[in-house]
């Protein structure tokens, strides 16, 4: 089975059953857009570019599932991927491990001092807010986030 594909079913479950259209659309706007975005950034950055894509379709699942408040959702989401990635049996515990703590870790867009793993879907997710609208400013935080994101991804084409 599709690891990847299993977990797309399961959020996409999530996804669709959120009342309100506008809600749904930004959604898989988002989701989709993040794991998109990720793909790219972790094969420049030599991380396991499936992982990545996994972590980014589940780093917002407990907004989809559990309306969690934004606050917290980042540790909620975690809790909930272990759960599904435990119950699909299709991974190690070290990937169930790798995945969890990015997800737990992914709000805090101010540390730079998680794994490269983690980092990259923080990236993703900045990245893929400020590609939904780039007339929209980013937030205090994500906008240093961005910014050295930006320009590293400038260096990276020299």
């Amino acid at each position: 089975m599709d690891r990847l594909e299993y977990i797309r079913e399961k959020v996409d479950s999530q996804i669709t059953q959120l009342s309100q259209e506008n809600l749904r659309k930004f959604a898989y706007i988002h989701t989709y857009g993040v794991a998109q975005v990720v793909a790219i950034l972790a094969s420049l950055r030599n991380e396991d570019i499936e992982l990545a894509c996994i972590a980014a379709m589940l780093h917002d699942i407990s907004l989809y599932a559990e309306n969690c408040p934004h606050s917290v959702h980042a540790e909620h989401s975690a809790t909930l991927a272990k759960h599904i990635l435990e119950e699909s049996n299709l991974f190690t515990e070290g990937e169930i491990l790798t995945v969890c703590n990015a997800i737990a870790c992914h709000s805090n867009k101010l540390s730079r001092q998680d794994s490269p793993f983690a980092e990259t879907l923080k990236d993703a997710d900045v990245l893929q807010h400020y590609l939904y609208n780039v007339n929209i400013p980013p937030n205090e935080k994500d906008k240093v986030r961005l910014y050295y994101l930006l320009e590293r991804l400038n260096n990276q084409k020299k």
